[in-house]
């Protein structure tokens, strides 16, 4: 569950958690593995390992030298739901403070003049605006089109809106763009700017 979450694994906590959610999926798993999946070195995983085995929550059975089965115990069982409520708090902590910067964000583009707009970028940053939205019936905000480059989006639908691509822009009634993710932002102004686009209805979130 917590390999997307890359912001979380600078910690030892989520680190253990990882570990002992792995071994209680595959208790054949290898170090090698581990390391790939606590984002450590194989040298770093038998001290993970130890830790844990003296902390009563796993035990090693030694089916050779070099083949060791790893076995959680009830009390690791108990220790990893108690570090998934933990991992989820911490989640939700960021996403709803995702949301509120999100929120402040919207009233300024509001502010701004703009009402009717588009989302370019079918991504993590346009879910939470559309939850942002449905979540607070004060922002008068509509998004009336989403567009994305990817072709694997074009026809699907987020919060029931259909995503787009750049050549149906001219067939939506708007009065602005707002790019809705960081990574992509400089090839959608090229893109935007290539198709004459007018750059004052241009909205950055990231700058």
């Amino acid at each position: 569950m917590g390999n997307n979450q890359v912001f979380f694994k600078s910690t030892p906590l989520y680190k253990e958690y990882l570990l002992l959610e792995a071994v209680e999926n595959k208790s054949n798993i290898t170090q090698r593995e581990l390391s790939r999946i606590l984002d450590v070195a194989v040298s770093m995983i038998n001290e993970y390992l130890d830790k844990e085995e003296k902390n009563g929550y796993i035990t090693k059975i030694y089916k050779s030298s070099k083949d060791v089965q790893y076995i959680i115990t009830d009390s690791g069982k108990e220790r990893v739901k108690l570090l998934n409520i933990q991992y989820l708090k911490s989640a939700l902590s960021i996403h709803n403070q995702a949301r509120k910067e999100i929120t402040l964000f919207l009233h300024r583009v509001i502010k701004n003049g703009f009402k009717n707009i588009i989302l370019y970028g079918a991504g993590d940053v346009t879910e939470i605006i559309l939850q942002t939205l449905e979540f607070d019936r004060n922002l008068d905000l509509c998004i009336v089109g989403i567009i994305d480059d990817a072709q694997n989006k074009i026809g699907s639908k987020m919060f029931d809106i259909e995503i787009k691509d750049l050549s149906s822009i001219r067939n939506i009634e708007h009065d602005g763009i707002l790019i809705s993710t960081y990574l992509h932002q400089k090839t959608i102004e090229d893109k935007l700017n290539k198709i004459k686009y007018d750059e004052s209805k241009i909205i950055r979130l990231f700058h």
